[in-house]
């Protein structure tokens, strides 16, 4: 495919895609830096990942005020807020500092949140700051249990809340271009989508044993509704490898999992739940994590399949990336461009044109940006809403169930949120909410 015609196809391609709403693109205002209006006040609860997108939305969006920062480590509090105060003293040089995340939920002056938490708190905070009427922009993944992600939609869809997930590949263009390629049908058939990440499979140890809890951490607000556990260092640090708190980087990256099935939509597939799903994972003998370091999963749907990997090694020369396998060709796209890789025929020759777009990594000014468009209009209709968020989160919560009980193949049915061949994984389906916590309800 030469640049003109690569230019076309991408145009025309684009324009239908706009045409049927899909993905709608930020304003030219916004990308320019142009004040676009109305001062929006957001704060932050969970600084960890929750600092880097206030920083991320106090430059795309030049009307946004950083008002409140909370979260439960002094010592992450301290550094962040110094951090985004200096960088933005006229936006965020005044942002209160709390450690409770309710006394943020109180203040009406609050137009949004950005809840970024461990992954166990998630869905209880998006719950309070829905009935709080806060817009939400919630960290990926969006729930850590399967009912916690059935809950969320009902609540917005309750409250109709301006909500966005943390899932940003939906207004990175390197994918939206991918999209509108998959739409014109060039691959073919496409029987196979692989997504992958790649991870190492180095062991952790440590001491178990119980260590006096920091100073500075209120360590049973960061417990919140999951088990009791004496502290030990690594368990917080490194929560998302611990299933009370986190599902590993099958969760985590769920990011190329929403993509593989935003890409098998563009194709023209309805969404629906897959006939089965089985996963199985390896770690280091000697490591105390829980979870597994590198994980296949695999998703059946009626006429293909969705493959799910944590790598030992990189694929197509990417360490992560997600690929549309056709009859004709492999479409690749990841976080830094796309490359179409056609067949080739028997004369050696390709039977469609390549095409390749290639730049600097990726970053999510574009995604906060709608968000804030979003609050501004009061559209519910961002870019990642969380009704698309929590489906791919539920795939991905299925696969670990398979995981932890042995790669099991199970059926899920969601509409009764249970599964239809194997009662034992029933029991993973809904969280007990503990220390005096209680799951919350619509």
């Amino acid at each position: 495919m030469d640049k003109k015609t690569r230019r076309s196809f991408l145009k025309q391609s684009t324009v239908a895609a706009a045409a049927a709403g899909v993905y709608s693109a930020v304003p030219r205002a916004l990308r320019a830096g142009n004040a676009p209006g109305d001062r929006l006040n957001i704060a932050v609860i969970g600084l960890g990942f929750g600092a880097t997108n206030m920083r991320y939305m106090l430059q795309a969006d030049p009307s946004t005020h950083c008002v409140a920062l909370c979260d439960v480590d002094e010592v992450v509090l301290n550094q962040r807020s110094t951090e985004l105060r200096e960088a933005f003293p006229e936006r965020a040089g005044n942002a209160a500092l709390y450690g409770d995340f309710r006394r943020v939920l109180d203040d009406k002056d609050i137009d949004g949140v950005i809840v970024a938490t461990p992954d166990h708190w998630h869905a209880y905070i998006y719950a309070e700051a829905c009935r709080a009427n806060k817009a939400v922009y919630v960290e990926k993944p969006i729930g850590r249990t399967i009912a916690e992600c059935d809950l969320m939609p009902e609540l917005q869809r309750k409250q109709q809340n301006v909500v966005t997930t943390g899932l940003w590949h939906t207004s990175l263009e390197y994918f939206r271009h991918a999209f509108s390629i998959l739409r014109t049908g060039v691959l073919g058939d496409v029987f196979k989508v692989h997504a992958w990440i790649t991870g190492g499979t180095d062991p952790v140890v440590y001491s178990s044993a119980p260590q006096e809890v920091p100073e500075t951490l209120d360590y049973k607000m960061w417990l919140g509704p999951a088990p009791s556990h004496a502290y030990v260092e690594d368990r917080v640090q490194a929560w998302r490898h611990y299933w009370d708190y986190g599902g590993g980087r099958q969760t985590d990256w769920v990011h190329y999992l929403d993509s593989a099935l935003d890409g098998i939509a563009a194709l023209g597939h309805k969404r629906s739940y897959p006939k089965s799903v089985y996963s199985v994972g390896y770690k280091h003998p000697e490591t105390m994590r829980e979870v597994p370091s590198l994980q296949t999963s695999v998703f059946q749907f009626d006429d293909l399949h969705i493959v799910w990997e944590h790598s030992a090694s990189p694929l197509y020369n990417r360490r992560d990336g997600v690929a549309w396998i056709g009859s004709k060709g492999t479409l690749v796209c990841n976080r830094t461009g796309y490359e179409l890789i056609p067949v080739r025929g028997g004369d050696g020759s390709p039977v469609i044109g390549p095409a390749k777009e290639e730049g600097p990594y990726g970053n999510q000014y574009n995604h906060v940006a709608n968000w804030a468009q979003c609050i501004r209009e009061k559209n519910t209709e961002t870019n990642s809403p969380v009704e698309k968020g929590c489906y791919a989160t539920v795939l991905a919560n299925v696969a670990n169930i398979s995981h932890r009980l042995g790669g099991e193949r199970l059926e899920y049915l969601p509409d009764e949120q249970r599964f239809g061949n194997n009662d034992e994984a029933d029991a993973f389906v809904r969280p007990q909410y503990e220390n005096g916590w209680r799951f919350p309800e619509v």
